[in-house]
């Protein structure tokens, strides 16, 4: 016999007007999770410009600094490659027909 599905938990309510957005949904929520990978690729972006600078300062490893290059141009791009199929998928809904 296959177990029923449980039933899904209860959605949280949304922010009063003018109000402060309720504890649960800026714990967790999509808009939080898009913004703290954002700001992961800015700190990898930072990382690769200050060992980029160090190494040219004669201080650091030109090898860190290379790999540190390396993820930040890998990160900028699989965020590029994301919000084009972010918006590509919004622009299909947008065109579907009621």
């Amino acid at each position: 016999m296959i177990p029923p599905i449980a039933p899904l938990p209860p959605m949280p309510q949304a922010p009063p007007a003018g109000g402060a957005a309720p504890a649960s949904a800026s714990s967790g929520g999509f808009a939080n999770q898009v913004a703290n990978a954002l700001n992961q690729v800015q700190q990898t972006q930072s990382t690769a410009s200050s060992l980029e600078a160090q190494a040219a300062a004669g201080q650091g490893s030109i090898t860190d600094a290379m790999i540190a290059a390396t993820r930040a141009s890998l990160a900028t791009q699989v965020t590029v490659a994301l919000t084009n199929k972010a918006i590509t998928a919004f622009t299909d809904v947008m065109n579907l027909q009621i």
